[in-house]
């Protein structure tokens, strides 16, 4: 089965402090391995970053931990979907007709890089934000 994890997955899998880690690692762990296979995008890479280094946690997690957590946990254990302009003009697209506005546009991102990795699931903890840019042949769920 092939199923893309969104930011809202990737963070709290990789941070025990987080109060939805169990969950989220369960899901990440399970489609690492075992002939599941997990995707993330590009972008998401980037939105990972920018959400470790940013967490509010008793120990912050350094410039240097982040890129380390990405490197070893997420870019080696999952296939990450690289987004061209077409993708970047697709989400573009669903987003406007729907008359959605603002930060759902990286969510859209999200949408695309699974519908390029033939993705059946995205896991996110936004699900609102995915149903309503999701079309047919991708189900949107939490861990």
């Amino acid at each position: 089965m092939r199923v893309f994890l969104d930011t809202s997955v990737l963070v709290p899998a990789l941070v025990d402090q987080l109060s939805n880690h169990q969950s989220a690692f369960a899901v990440f762990h399970s489609y690492t391995g075992d002939g599941n296979r997990g995707y993330c995008s590009t972008h998401a890479l980037s939105e990972t970053y920018s959400a470790l280094t940013a967490l509010p946690l008793p120990r912050r997690i350094s410039s240097i931990e982040a890129r380390m957590l990405i490197e070893e946990s997420i870019f080696d254990r999952l296939e990450v979907v690289e987004l061209d302009k077409g993708d970047y003009l697709n989400a573009i697209r669903n987003v406007s007709v729907r008359g959605l506005t603002s930060g759902i546009i990286y969510d859209a991102l999200h949408v695309e890089a699974a519908k390029k990795a033939s993705c059946s699931r995205i896991y996110t903890y936004n699900i609102d934000h995915f149903e309503a840019l999701i079309t047919e042949g991708i189900s949107v769920s939490s861990p």
